[in-house]
């Protein structure tokens, strides 16, 4: 439907305070666009609204619709809201739209006329401006750590209703397959978490809506901020393209660690540090940082390791393809014939950066450059045996889950339509 040819502007001050025309003719490069149906009615918006004609090729005449909500009745802005189709903010005022979602995001999420699709474009967007916040906060300073678990928590409490549903596991599907980021990471893990805890409430004894709400919120809080200690890796190893080399491996696996030193003092539940710090922990014991096994590893941690694994193999990095979510589960699920080799290379990591073997060079050349082929010869050996560890590891995986959570998590995502997993049950 057409918009009216109705705009209600505020003139004087605060129209000079927003530089906001009434008219525009712009590629569309200037705008972005908005469902109107996700404006609250009853909150005082700080963005104008304008719809979009084609003009000529090429460009497009961006009228005003709405300047200040203020200025009318809210029954007729719900009038209105609902009569357009589509509506555009200029990107002067983007800023002032992203704080409007920050403060309506629960409102967006649980509204009924907008589809989950845009609701998880909502989601992530914001999300991932908050953990791109979280990680290039100062850490040195106690107020802005604790600052960083505020922002988190208020956002995830907006979002906790919607992302515990079965139904937004449409959102995650839709974001399977891409490439990994961090940040994308920790939301789908966050999210998936609380989908599983929600779904298998059982586990957990508790008796009342609040109790259960109050771990799912710990428990995504620990999810988004599983991986905040990759900040203390070298660059060159978080943004390497191809396989880690044997100390980066060591490198990588002191992030949980780096994680747990950084949140110390934000007074995070021992719940949510202790999902951070033990995420990596096998159940076999072959994990890490601690080797801890079986019931030694908190169940929110051993959930949220499965779902980060999950996500892991059903991201595209440079050196693999994504898995799909079949053929992760299957991974997953798989007894690995050559778990005792598999131990033996984890061991050495972990017990020896360096290669485990001796390059002997019989030869005459000069001592520098036989030092430096002894060392390209380590090099190779080193990534050989990388190559050949994770080989291995897709052989099978269930040396590392709780079989029972595993089945769970197999159960949970299987129960949203957008997920075929039959054959794994």
């Amino acid at each position: 439907m057409r918009a009216e040819n109705n705009c209600y502007p505020v003139w004087g001050e605060a129209w000079d305070q927003m530089e906001i025309q009434a008219e525009y003719f712009d590629d569309g490069s200037s705008f972005i666009a908005i469902d109107p149906v996700s404006i609250n009615p009853g909150y005082l918006l700080d963005f104008s609204l304008f719809d979009r004609y084609l003009h000529k090729k090429g460009q497009y005449r961006f009228r005003c619709l709405l300047l200040d909500s203020r200025s009318i009745p809210k029954e007729r802005l719900m009038e209105l809201l609902r009569s357009w189709d589509q509506v555009y903010i200029h990107k002067n005022q983007n800023q002032n739209y992203t704080e409007y979602v920050k403060n309506n995001l629960e409102f967006i999420l649980n509204h009924g006329e907008i589809d989950v699709r845009k609701k998880t474009q909502t989601l992530t967007t914001l999300s991932t401006q908050v953990i791109n916040e979280s990680f290039a906060a100062n850490f040195a300073s106690k107020e802005d750590c604790i600052q960083v678990v505020q922002n988190i928590e208020k956002l995830i409490s907006q979002a906790m209703e919607f992302i515990s549903d079965i139904e937004s596991l449409k959102g995650i599907a839709d974001l399977i397959g891409h490439d990994y980021q961090t940040h994308t990471h920790s939301i789908k893990v966050g999210w998936l978490t609380a989908t599983f805890i929600n779904a298998n409430k059982e586990l957990f004894g508790v008796k009342t809506k609040s109790q259960l709400r109050d771990i799912m919120i710990q428990a995504t809080v620990a999810g988004f901020l599983h991986d905040i200690g990759t900040i203390k890796i070298p660059r060159h190893v978080i943004n390497k393209e191809g396989k880690l080399s044997n100390i980066e491996y060591v490198l990588i696996q002191s992030h949980t660690a780096y994680s747990t030193s950084l949140l110390f003092e934000t007074q995070l539940p021992r719940s949510s540090m202790q999902t951070i710090l033990y995420h990596h922990e096998n159940e076999d014991g072959s994990g890490y940082p601690c080797g801890l096994s079986g019931d030694q590893i908190p169940l929110i941690a051993k959930i949220c390791h499965i779902a980060d694994v999950f996500d892991a193999l059903t991201s595209k990095r440079p050196y693999k393809p994504a898995r799909t979510p079949y053929e992760a589960l299957k991974i997953m699920a798989g007894e690995n014939p050559y778990l005792e080799i598999l131990r033996q290379f984890e061991a050495e990591v972990s017990g020896n950066p360096k290669v485990p073997v001796v390059a002997i060079v019989r030869d005459d050349y000069e001592a520098k450059l036989r030092r430096l082929r002894e060392r390209e010869m380590l090099e190779e050996e080193a990534q050989k045996r990388v190559e050949a560890r994770n080989k291995l590891r897709d052989k099978g995986m269930s040396h590392c889950f709780d079989k029972d959570l595993l089945r769970r998590f197999i159960l949970t995502i299987n129960k949203s339509e957008s997920f075929d997993l039959s054959g794994l049950l």
